[in-house]
């Protein structure tokens, strides 16, 4: 495949390389008709600009690093949305990797984009609450985003996962359910342990017990908690109310529920986290709580955006959005 070279624009004009140039870049000394001439005949060339010699002029890839977790679950794929149409914006492309909450698979892609020389990076860390990756130490602009890293993430956008679990608790009570569980994930993720916490502390608030034995963990799959589900069951834990840790999660637990005959919401109320689009046209509609994802990931690829064009003057941004029940069917 041959591309359309400057030099093709400047032979089909008649204009030196250098005119040519100037003028696609708008520059003053240009005259309009010529600016106007020399564009018309680039366009019909299907000349573009090549972003690699730019970069190398200007010391700049204009590409971020994104490393999300599980690159399937459709809450990070929202995210990413918010996050491309802010780099579109600016003029900025990305490189996106999972780093399926493997410390080292996370390294790996951290080390390949320092390779790559990219701008800066948007991280959301593998396991954050066992081991301390010091990003500070890659010389190169970051931020977290929906976790908070172990040490050096002055720069973080993340949810306030403890409200969330406040929430749903509080939902709870209200509709007499005094028998509560929780299934999360059996890895180490602050978000998760933050839902559990505001959870667990609202309902000892209300005094009721701690209730360790009703916890289960799952790996981030439907099929993993389908089966934690069922060994719930199995384990005759007494339980008429479940907050599940995400979506992806609950729409497991939906289909156990429904294929063990217990009734939803009337036997046992269900409630997510993330409002997944899907969420709404479950069979029931899943109650859940909604986290502005999109949003989350503009902002803070502006915020990295900003943070890189500030260079050392940078002094630190951080954000916590504010999660929102929405009630629907399962609860």
């Amino acid at each position: 495949m041959s591309f359309t070279r400057l030099r093709d624009v400047a032979d089909k004009t008649g204009f030196s390389i250098n005119t040519v140039s100037r003028a696609l870049k708008g520059k003053s000394d240009i005259g309009v008709a010529t600016q106007k001439r020399i564009k018309q005949i680039a366009d019909e060339l299907g000349y573009v600009p090549h972003a690699a010699a730019a970069s190398l002029r200007n010391k700049s890839t204009k590409t971020i690093g994104v490393i999300l977790t599980y690159m399937d679950n459709p809450f990070y794929s929202r995210i990413l949305n918010g996050i491309n149409s802010a780099l579109l914006k600016h003029g900025y492309t990305a490189l996106t990797w999972g780093n399926n909450e493997d410390i080292e698979r996370e390294q790996q892609i951290l080390r390949t984009f320092i390779s790559y020389r990219v701008d800066g990076i948007l991280i959301v860390p593998a396991r954050n609450l066992i081991r301390e990756i010091d990003y500070d130490n890659l010389n190169i602009c970051h931020m977290t985003i929906v976790r908070q890293g172990p040490q050096n993430c002055k720069d973080h956008f993340v949810i306030d996962s403890r409200r969330s679990g406040v929430l749903v608790a509080r939902h709870f009570l209200e509709k007499g359910r005094k028998k509560p569980a929780y299934i999360g994930m059996n890895i180490p993720v602050s978000c998760d342990r933050d839902r559990w916490l505001g959870y667990k502390e609202t309902y000892e608030e209300a005094g009721i017990l701690p209730f360790k034995r009703n916890l289960k963990g799952s790996v981030p799959s439907s099929k993993e908690a389908y089966l934690a589900l069922k060994r719930l069951v199995e384990e005759k834990v007494s339980f008429d109310c479940l907050f599940v840790g995400n979506d992806q999660l609950a729409f497991g637990v939906l289909r156990a529920l429904h294929d063990l005959g217990i009734r939803v919401p009337e036997e046992v109320a269900v409630v997510g986290h993330d409002d997944v689009e899907s969420a709404q046209f479950a069979t029931p509609s899943l109650s859940t709580v909604r986290v502005p994802k999109f949003r989350l990931g503009f902002e803070s690829t502006e915020a990295l955006i900003e943070m890189i064009r500030k260079g050392k003057e940078h002094q630190g941004m951080a954000r916590v959005y504010e999660p929102n029940l929405i009630v629907r069917e399962t609860s």
